[in-house]
């Protein structure tokens, strides 16, 4: 999965200066970012290499043939091994195979990893927010410094999570974006208005990682 294409260029340029419009509101630091998948789970390709490998064992065994080579009998199982490898990294299908609360650890401790990676827990003001989303996962996740969840209510966020899971959803995922990021600076404006000596402390780009 390509993340780096998942927007095109004049996408991210769009949202790079949707960022830069909404911090002019706000000493808030914001910083949209999107990653391939939070977690290799490596266990279920693993899964699937062995059920592949039984399969095809089985398979040999069922239509045996005592004229045939014994090197033919090898070829069912490795066959069978590639196949279920392959079909268990088809992203879809893997999300399937992956437990929720499995999904649920694997985001949490990548987006934490994001957010100080970022540098989002040194802002001056300790304003820093990441709006982080995991294709592979489904999952979207927003992350706020100890200043801003000091005076925003909980549950806040929910709204912002919701707008670019349906944007997504939809097939409209920068749209997603854009629309919450708006609405994140409308939030932290409230309680976070721009100072007179206020500078810009993080790159306003969108972050793509694998």
């Amino acid at each position: 999965m390509q993340v780096e294409r998942f927007f095109t260029t004049e996408e991210q340029d769009r949202i790079q200066q949707i960022v830069i419009a909404a911090e002019k509101k706000t000493s808030g630091e914001i910083v949209p970012m999107i990653v391939s998948a939070s977690g290799r789970y490596a266990e279920v390709e693993l899964s699937g290499l062995i059920v592949g490998l039984v399969l095809g064992t089985l398979a040999a065994f069922l239509w045996h043939d005592p004229w045939v080579s014994a090197q033919i009998y090898l070829f069912w199982p490795v066959v069978g091994a590639i196949i279920g490898f392959v079909t268990c990294g088809i992203p879809s299908l893997k999300r399937r195979m992956i437990s929720k609360g499995r999904i649920a650890d694997a985001v949490h401790t990548r987006s934490l990893a994001a957010f100080t990676g970022q540098g989002l827990h040194h802002t001056r003001a300790e304003t820093g927010i990441l709006i982080f989303v995991s294709l592979l996962e489904h999952r979207v996740v927003v992350l706020a410094d100890r200043g801003i969840n000091e005076k925003v209510a909980a549950g806040t966020w929910d709204e912002i999570v919701n707008t670019i899971t349906e944007g997504l959803k939809s097939g409209n995922g920068c749209d997603g974006f854009c629309k919450a990021i708006e609405r994140c600076g409308e939030i932290l404006a409230q309680h976070f208005p721009r100072s007179a000596d206020d500078r810009d402390e993080l790159p306003n780009k969108l972050v793509t990682e694998q």
